[in-house]
């Protein structure tokens, strides 16, 4: 029972985290006209197919997120005229965040025309991008789709029951209505006219997304009050409709784009429901009078989380968008810069931004802040080399800027506090005081975050197919030599250490080459995956008693030995480094940040593999720990066994991360192949180079699999796109 309640507690970590992380949305180019004909209208449609649980984001993501975008690298010819149509999405809540998505199947809708002299076929390929997202996390994706069209005298629509969904829930006319500002610009009227118009049989909105956020994204349309008007020109009577929307929270002003939004409305004759699509025309109490609506534009364009001009009802500053040249010509001018690094797609940038209330931003205009927000939605280079001066490879990053003094930079989560105390600090020259910071109490307590994040990093999906090979160490040391359990044990914490300081290290020496990287940036390498994967085949297959692997890999694997013991140490750092425990993600990115000197960033990294080896040497170390483990005897070689699996799990893992990295479908499917070939070759090894074969059956048996497995490697390799 102990060592059943053992196992439990080491294979629970694996079932809650070992998840894969590939594309989960198809895309595709779909044709819904059978042929393209000269000079006429070809229409086609973008295909997104997500898994269950997982999503896309609609032409204004809400809260966070980011649209779909495309870039033609080969049109056929065909003029498209820009206009997209957008299925209206549904609302989806994660804790607060509001988020219009797509969630299972969902076409956008394109068309053009064909060229007149157009003849045989047309061939059209495009590069997607888009965001998908579970409640795991988001995972921005690409891929290339084509499509080839005959060209043909006349056409037949072929719109497949997917499309007609999702062409169903495109508006399908669109409705002008009166938006009037309140006189505080808290609050906008919209104002239907029910007589006279297509209005009049309409009962609604049932359903209100907003096409950019003028409003806040978790609004609703309110109840619709009813009011009688003049009579028109007709003599007919007319009745007014009206609601309310509250421009409190809203991310951006009424005044930096289209006000419009999309309703789902019900037909009173039919009982029927539609999809309209709604433009506000803007009065204001000042003129009376209607603006003319802005220009209509379905096209899709990179989705921008920064206003350009202040919300209505706020004496605040107004944020302009970020450039190495705006930042130089304000600081120039003697002005305090504040830069929010953003991006759609960064959930806690937008949490971030609800910070910004009326005070908040009327204190920031007192002291003639300048706001600029640098919006890396496409993580543009300049952004990114702008990231790199502050230590940083990612987003969010919010800091104030002053002529002649250090940057300000304040905590990846905010609050309006903090952003007075840095404005403070910025303006008094002063360091910001917060407990990431460099004080020594802050310093003390990363370290303890390394030393505890190193000792779960044992528990991470990562590093648990190796576990058990340590467990059948330490059982097979069980009632022997007590000074060669700890000699072992010391032979692993220092391959464990090494490791980590030669990590850090290689990592140290690529920062200061100019290289962008840090912890698990191996992992960004297909080449490094494909060889721990296949590692893990040979491994596993060694333990599942295929073969022998001999005294030097089966020492690493299994710890026999002192050298053993430490390349056991090497072999679990090195699966280790795709996993980040609870805690360790914030001592590495105080270790990694630029300020911190080489000798800080490797005393980081060596207190985090002490805290890797700390279990096991403790285990080996004091006697009573290591009483609780179960006895050597049979169990030993059924556990040997069934350990190979997490270990083939893993390199099915492997093979995910490889899919994720590598566009090649054939090549990621040759690497499947190549696996299951070297798995085969580990199986002839130990079949016809097993002890009781002939001296020269064994020989043969030995080279036809050493050499086919090499030759498979040489394969996958040279082929290995870039």
């Amino acid at each position: 029972m102990r060592l059943i309640a053992f196992l439990a507690s080491l294979a629970a970590p694996l079932l809650a985290q070992f998840q894969p992380q590939p594309a989960r949305t198809e895309v595709a180019l779909v044709a819904l006209d059978s042929h393209a004909v000269p000079g006429g209208e070809l229409r086609l449609a973008l295909r997104f197919r997500s898994e269950p649980k997982f999503h896309i984001y609609w032409r204004n993501p809400g809260d966070a997120g980011q649209a779909p975008t495309w870039k033609w690298l080969e049109d056929g010819g065909i003029a498209f005229d820009g206009a997209v149509g957008w299925p209206a999405p549904i609302r989806y809540d994660q804790s607060g965040v509001m988020n219009f998505v797509h969630e299972g199947e969902t076409h956008l809708f394109l068309k053009g025309k064909v060229p007149a002299d157009a003849s045989g076929s047309l061939r059209l390929r495009a590069k997607v991008e888009w965001l998908e997202c579970d409640d795991a996390g988001c995972y921005p994706q690409e891929g290339e789709v084509a499509l080839v069209i005959p060209v043909g005298a006349s056409s037949q629509p072929t719109i497949p029951a997917g499309a007609r969904a999702s062409l169903d829930r495109v508006p399908s006319e669109t409705l002008t209505v009166r938006g009037r500002l309140s006189a505080d610009g808290r609050s906008l009227r919209v104002t239907q006219e029910l007589a006279g118009g297509s209005l009049a049989p309409v009962v609604g909105p049932l359903a209100f997304f907003p096409e950019r956020n003028f409003v806040a994204p978790a609004t609703t349309f309110g109840p619709m009050a009813m009011t009688a008007a003049p009579a028109g020109a007709d003599g007919k009577p007319r009745a007014l409709a009206f609601s309310n929307l509250s421009l409190k929270d809203a991310p951006e002003g009424l005044a930096d784009g289209p006000l419009g939004y999309v309703a789902e409305v019900r037909d009173k004759r039919t009982g029927g429901t539609r999809w309209v699509q709604v433009r506000i025309e803007l009065e204001t109490p000042a003129s009376g009078g209607a603006a003319k609506p802005a220009e209509d534009s379905t096209a899709p364009k990179p989705t921008d989380a920064r206003p350009t001009a202040k919300p209505a009802g706020t004496d605040g500053p107004t944020w302009t968008p970020w450039s190495p040249e705006a930042q130089a010509k304000a600081l120039a001018e003697g002005r305090t810069v504040y830069v929010d690094f953003t991006a759609r797609w960064c959930a806690t940038c937008q949490v971030n931004k609800r910070v910004y209330d009326d005070a908040l931003r009327a204190d920031l205009a007192k002291a003639g802040v300048v706001l600029m927000r640098a919006d890396w939605d496409r993580r543009d280079e300049v952004i990114r080399a702008e990231l790199a001066t502050y230590g940083r490879q990612g987003i969010p990053l919010n800091v104030f800027l002053r002529a002649g003094a250090e940057p300000v930079v304040l905590p990846e989560i905010l609050t309006a506090q903090l952003v007075r105390d840095g404005l403070a600090a910025s303006l008094t020259g002063a360091r910001l005081k917060v407990a990431s910071e460099d004080s020594q109490v802050s310093a003390a307590w990363m370290l303890l975050l390394a030393l505890v994040g190193g000792a779960v990093l044992n528990l991470m999906p990562c590093v648990f197919p190796v576990i058990g090979l340590k467990v059948l160490g330490f059982a097979g040391q069980a009632g022997g030599d007590r000074a060669v359990a700890v000699r072992q044990s010391l032979a692993y914490a220092t391959g464990v250490l090494v490791s980590f300081l030669a990590l850090g290290a290689v990592i140290l020496g690529l920062k200061a080459g100019g290289e962008a990287v840090g912890w698990g940036f191996q992992m960004q390498s297909p080449g490094f995956v494909l060889g721990t994967a296949a590692l893990m085949v040979v491994l596993g297959m060694s333990l599942a008693g295929a073969f022998e692997i001999g005294t030097g890999l089966a020492s690493a694997a299994g710890a026999k030995g002192d050298s053993g013991a430490f390349l056991s140490g090497v072999l679990a750092t090195a699966v280790a480094t795709p996993c980040t425990a609870p805690g360790l993600g914030a001592a590495l990115g105080y270790a990694l940040d630029a300020r911190r000197g080489p000798a800080e960033t490797l005393l980081f990294f060596a207190v985090t593999g002490l805290g890797m080896a700390l279990p096991y040497v403790l285990l080996v170390a004091w006697p009573a720990l290591g009483r609780r483990l179960p006895k050597p005897g049979e169990w030993m070689e059924t556990l040997k066994q069934a350990m190979a699996f997490p270990l083939f799990a893993y390199a099915v893992y492997l093979l995910w991360v490889l899919g994720a990295q590598v566009t090649d479908a054939a090549w990621v499917r040759d690497a499947s192949l190549g696996l299951v070939l070297l798995a085969a070759c580990c199986w002839a090894w130990g079949r016809w180079g097993a002890p009781h074969r002939g001296e020269r059956e064994r020989l043969w048996g030995r080279a036809l699999a050493a050499g086919l497995g090499v030759a498979t490697l040489a394969h996958l390799y040279h082929g290995l796109p870039s």
